[in-house]
C-alpha cells in the first residue's frame, strides 16, 4: 500500500542558528525515553512558533494601567479578547 501524497507539500528548508540556542533547542528538544531528539521535533517546533508568530496577536496592558511604559503580552485573538474585556475594555 502506497502512502497518499500530502495536501499542501512540505518544502525543504535549510538554515544556521548561533551555536548557543542551537544547544538550548537541543536540550529542550531532547528525549530521555528515546536517548534522542525525537523525528520530526525541530519541525514541529519550528511549525508552531510560526504559526504562533502569524495568528497570535498582541496587547499593550500597561495602556490600561497607566503604566509610563509598555507591557506587552501575546496570545490567541481569543484569549486577548478576553483578557481585553477582563482589563475594561479598550482604554479611551
Amino acid at each position: 500500500m502506497s502512502r497518499q501524497p500530502d495536501v499542501i507539500r512540505p518544502i525543504k528548508l535549510t538554515t544556521t542558528l548561533p551555536e548557543d540556542i542551537r544547544a538550548k533547542l537541543d536540550l529542550y528538544l531532547w528525549s530521555d525515553l528515546e536517548g534522542r531528539i525525537p523525528k520530526s521535533a525541530y519541525q514541529r517546533f519550528f511549525l508552531e512558533r510560526i504559526m504562533e508568530f502569524f495568528d497570535y496577536r498582541s496587547l499593550d496592558i500597561g495602556q490600561f494601567c497607566d503604566l509610563p511604559t509598555s507591557a506587552i503580552v501575546r496570545g490567541s485573538p481569543t484569549t486577548i479578547a478576553l483578557l481585553t474585556k477582563l482589563l475594561g475594555g479598550p482604554p479611551e
